[in-house]
């Protein structure tokens, strides 16, 4: 009696065959590869991949519903049976089966595989087959290796669809497996606008014109951000990604694309961190990736972007979804030098072979960074709009600059909402908003949520959302709204006066830009500005800071010299940055952070070669995830972490449901419910912890850690030390 049964009558799902679900992949992948412009020979390589993949599930040892297993099984069924599909790339298709359920990584857990009656550990067999593979990959160049990889990405998100029928009509399913491109024009543009500026209007449909790769310079209100979509309007971009610099502009721009466009055609990408989780788990974590895949238009973050080329975890369902795509990168100044270095990099190594379009846009872009990211496409058309103009003619802000911490003058905070003022408070750090937060509510008895709020980065999307619309409801009442550096882009609400804490020029003019926003001139002082505290210019001193101590020290330098009425415009502060640095100066701050950061973008050629996972523990990338939290990942907070009953028991709720019966419409809106309680966190916090549980998403019980609804996550021995 044979140990593999057939593939006609052996089930591979509940109620389906594995030749059934065979034939659907198929027809799914094709769909997809036919979007993404792959010729014959890959449509080749997904058959194969979706004939084989799952052939350890012919093992009579193997049931519907068993937990580990069949990936293994299914290399063991190639060596048997010695299936051969091309000499030349069979250790790589090889290699993608056996991994099909985990990332690309050069490890692999125990396992024990017989064939012809000889049992070996599956290690014996990985480590021949990764020198194969090597040799396969050097053999091949990088433009074949990156389109493997990305048919194998494919494969997975039709694996992952085949998967989900059964439980609804397959009609219904197949046509989320046909993705639009986007229809880019200037109806869609004015949508977004609103009221449109006949004399902005011809500025602004400059963009169509610009080449591929296009850098974008323009005032506080001119619009870039909506009308960023001109740039695409003749290229034809398969997608379209905004990668925007805080979540609060992503939900922000969101609402505005989907009236505009609708809901279906736009989505916000989320990025978990990956985990190793149970085979019948992980087609909820697939989905993730899979409901961004169908949209023409993803709004995300740039982390989220670099995290997919950086190759970490289960990289080729994400990475794939860039191909053809065109890219708009918002408030690019923010980026620190090292995710300004990585995208450049991998934007220079990807645009041929993805036929990327990209633009770059900041109100604030220094010349010498313009100048920079140009300079690094030389070998290619690259032009620079420059409307910065429009500053000549405002003066919206007028400041005075103390040179104390802040918390010494939370009463003079309090007199001015008193007064019927919308105060903005700005602080650096996501501590100092928390601890300003609780003084507010215990020394001077103000209530959150009726007087003040606190806003930053690290709170869920369901708490995160209720925040944006308290404030969108309170804009015309007097309130304190405490904020971190996520109020500098896309917070669409003028206050009265703003009180900041010192911080880089280009920090200081995006938040400059959140008052009097409606206005051309200001007579009176509408701005504070303070000194750090002992504690932040010592944490500065250490590198654990947000900016630096040149940074801070130059700005300091022009808050004293431009105090007051002595800001004749805003130009002058656009001049003053330019006086800041030369490009030569910049350069070489770009060049000493990566040596200091230990940082070598040519690592991912040399251990990577555009092929294998990251593991999140491996020393090559520690320090550029490290930098300044710059990278984050979501994760689902441990019930153990959160204050509140009412939020423990939902999220209790939630990664307890049995999703093993839910319908494929079912289990999109358990996902929708999954996504708001997600909580993103810089990826150091958890790159040497195991997640608490297995869901098909990273669950964590972070030390130290507690989550409220008002105040986000933070150290629980924070509530001591407010004091």
């Amino acid at each position: 009696m044979s140990k593999w049964a057939d593939k006609k009558e052996k089930l591979s799902h509940p109620n389906k065959t594995l030749e059934k679900h065979i034939l659907e992949v198929e027809n799914f992948l094709h769909n997809l590869l036919k979007f993404y412009r792959f010729d014959e020979r890959y449509l080749e390589v997904g058959n194969f991949l979706s004939e084989y993949h799952d052939s350890g599930k012919l093992h009579v040892t193997w049931e519907v519903g068993k937990k580990r297993g069949h990936s293994c099984l299914s290399y063991q069924y190639l060596l048997e049976h010695n299936i051969k599909f091309k000499e030349e790339i069979d250790p790589i298709l090889y290699f993608f089966i056996l991994k099909h359920h985990s990332p690309l990584s050069k490890r692999i857990r125990p396992f024990i595989i017989e064939i012809s009656g000889e049992k070996k550990l599956l290690e014996v067999y990985f480590e021949e087959l990764k020198d194969k593979v090597n040799m396969t990959i050097e053999k091949l160049g990088k433009e074949k290796v990156v389109n493997l990889v990305d048919v194998f990405g494919l494969f997975k998100i039709a694996d992952v669809l085949s998967a989900s029928c059964g439980s609804v009509n397959e009609e219904e399913i197949k046509k989320y497996s046909n993705i639009k491109a986007p229809k880019v024009g200037e109806n869609i543009v004015k949508k977004l606008v609103g009221n449109i500026d006949e004399k902005r209007w011809l500025e602004q449909t400059k963009l169509k014109y610009l080449p591929a790769i296009g850098v974008l310079r323009a005032y506080t209100g001119w619009g870039k951000t909506s009308v960023g979509l001109l740039f695409f309007e003749d290229k034809q971009p398969l997608k379209v990604f905004y990668l925007m610099p805080t979540i609060t502009a992503i939900n922000s721009f969101f609402l505005k694309m989907k009236d505009a466009i609708g809901e279906e055609y736009v989505s916000k990408y989320f990025y978990f961190l990956d985990t190793e989780v149970k085979e019948e788990d992980e087609a909820i974590s697939n989905f993730f990736f899979y409901e961004n895949f169908m949209t023409p238009y993803v709004i995300t973050t740039v982390d989220q972007f670099l995290l997919s080329f950086l190759q970490v975890g289960k990289y080729y369902t994400k990475r794939v979804m860039f191909r053809g795509a065109g890219l708009i990168i918002d408030e690019v100044h923010l980026l620190n030098p090292v995710m300004l270095e990585l995208i450049l990099y991998f934007l220079q190594e990807y645009k041929d072979i993805y036929n990327l379009k990209v633009l770059f846009m900041s109100a604030t872009l220094p010349s010498y960074l313009a100048r920079y990211i140009m300079e690094r496409f030389q070998f290619i058309n690259c032009s620079f709009l420059d409307f910065s103009y429009g500053y000549r003619e405002k003066r919206r802000v007028m400041w005075m600059f103390v040179k104390e911490d802040i918390e010494r003058h939370m009463e003079k905070i309090v007199n001015e909402k008193k007064m019927g003022k919308k105060v903005l408070v700005v602080v650096n750090t996501v501590e100092k908003a928390i601890k300003m937060g609780m003084k507010l509510e215990e020394e001077f008895k103000l209530k959150y949520g009726e007087d003040f709020l606190v806003l930053h980065a690290r709170f869920m999307y369901l708490d995160r959302k209720e925040k944006e619309r308290w404030i969108e409801e309170n804009k015309r009442k007097p309130h304190i709204l405490i904020a971190t550096q996520v109020c500098e882009v896309s917070l669409d609400i003028s206050y009265d006066v703003i009180f900041s804490e010192i911080a880089p020029l280009q920090a200081l003019i995006q938040r400059f830009g959140r008052v009097n926003r409606n206005g051309e001139r200001t007579e009176y002082i509408n701005c504070y500005i303070f000194e750090l505290d002992l504690e932040s210019r010592e944490n500065i001193k250490k590198g654990n800071y947000p900016y630096s101590e040149e940074e801070i020290e130059y700005a300091r330098k022009v808050c004293e010299e431009l105090e007051g009425s002595k800001l004749v415009n805003e130009l002058l502060l656009l001049e003053k940055l330019e006086e800041a640095m030369s490009y030569e100066m910049f350069v070489e701050e770009i060049k000493e952070t990566c040596r200091k950061r230990k940082f070598d973008v040519e690592c991912w050629r040399s251990v990577l070669k555009f092929f294998y996972s990251f593991d999140i523990d491996e020393e090559e990338i520690r320090n550029v995830l490290n930098y300044r939290d710059g990278f984050t990942a979501m994760i689902i907070p441990d019930i153990e972490m959160i204050e509140e009953s009412e939020l423990r028991t939902h999220v209790k709720d939630l990664i307890e449901k049995d999703v093993s019966s839910l319908s494929f419409q079912e289990g999109r809106k358990y996902l929708a419910s999954i996504k708001e309680i997600a909580l993103p966190i810089p990826i150091w916090w958890v790159k040497n912890e195991i997640p608490c549980r297995e869901k098909g998403f990273p669950i964590f019980n972070i030390r130290n850690k507690i989550y409220t609804r008002k105040y986000g996550i933070y150290d629980v021995g924070m509530v001591k030390n407010v004091w």
